[in-house]
Order: C-alpha cells, then structure tokens, then sequence
C-alpha cells in the first residue's frame, strides 16, 4: 500500500530561461520529498487516533521512498509485513485464518496494547484445567476455556473470517493533506533555490 507524489513540473519548463530550468527541479525534488517527510508524520500521528492503542511495531508501519532531481516522484509507503494486517483496514473486507481459525479473545489476559501476548495461549494451554474445542451442552461455540470449580470460563474463541470495514483510509488522508500544504512547500523551495544560486 503506497501514496505517491509525482511532479508534471517538466511540462511547463518549456518556457522557463535556462536559469530557472537549473532550478525548478532542484526544488521540486525538495519540495517533494519535504511533503513526503509531512505526511509520514502524520499518517503515523493518525494511527493513534484510528486504533486503540497501536503497537510500537504498527506506529513504524510508514516508509519513504524519496525523490531525486532526475526522478520527481516519491512515496509514502507501508512496509510489507506491516501491510499484512493493515491492508484489511485500509480496504475492508472478509480475512479467513492461514491455519484451522482465527484467535479472538474472550477473557484472557491482554498486553497493554490490547493484544494477546506471544505464546499466551499455548502457556494457558499447558495448564491442567485448560482445554481446547467445545463444551458439552451446546452453550458455547469452539475455543479455549478454563474450568473454574463448576463454571468454565471461555478464554479464545475460534472464529473461522473475521469482516473488516476501510477504517485506516492511509491514501484518502494522504491525499487531502498534501492538496492542502503541497503548493505553498513547493513556493518555499523554490524560493530558496533560487536564493541559493544568487549567493
């Protein structure tokens, strides 16, 4: 999942003196990669608003591919392992289990993140009134449960798709921060390019 920034600026140098043809790339391309460097910031600002309490490991889900004065086009991308699980929230839609089904928990213990720590399950599991599959009786659905003296407690629950609705909307926001800031980043290059070869 990526969020390009590309420049037409060479469509219009035509009519540009050759000073300014030195230029306008040159700070174009910094133009570029300075609104890359914004929206980096704060597409990872967002993820705390968009999630409960997002994992360190989430919140360095973004990367920058940067521009260059031959090549005026960049992005913002999210990193392949990340991208895993965030391109459920970004599109939306139905996630079936790599294995036999997917983990929910019910009441077990969670990290401060809101996720079930690693190895947790199999550490519970390994506990002499632990279980895994369905009870008798019909009252619960498959998953992991605790006997606790005559009640059973449920700890997981076996789910077999979990359904997604778009929630990150990475590029939307991308989008709109960049139409917004982008032309006045671009004046202030530019300024600075052509202050620089003055001097």
């Amino acid at each position: 999942m990526a969020y390009g920034i590309e420049s037409n600026i060479r469509d219009v140098m035509r009519d540009l003196s050759d000073a300014a043809r030195n230029q306008v790339p040159f700070a174009t391309s910094l133009a570029i990669n300075e609104m890359l460097g914004q929206v980096h910031a704060n597409e990872t600002k967002r993820l705390d608003k968009v999630f409960d309490r997002p994992t360190p490991f989430t919140k360095k889900a973004y990367a920058i591919r940067r521009s260059t004065k031959r090549r005026l086009q960049g992005r913002v991308f999210i990193k392949t392992i990340q991208a895993r699980y965030l391109e459920d929230q970004e599109e939306g839609g139905t996630r079936t289990p790599r294995g036999r089904a997917l983990i929910v928990p019910a009441k077990i213990r969670l990290n401060k993140y809101g996720n079930l720590p690693k190895g947790s399950l199999g550490r519970n599991l390994a506990k002499a009134a632990v279980f895994s599959g369905k009870p008798k009786g019909g009252r619960h659905g498959p998953g992991v449960f605790q006997r606790k003296g005559k009640k059973i407690v449920k700890l997981v629950s076996y789910a077999k798709r979990a359904t997604y609705k778009p929630k990150l909307k990475f590029r939307v926001s991308a989008q709109r921060f960049t139409t917004k800031r982008f032309p006045a980043v671009w004046e202030r290059n530019l300024a600075r390019a052509f202050a620089s070869r003055r001097q």
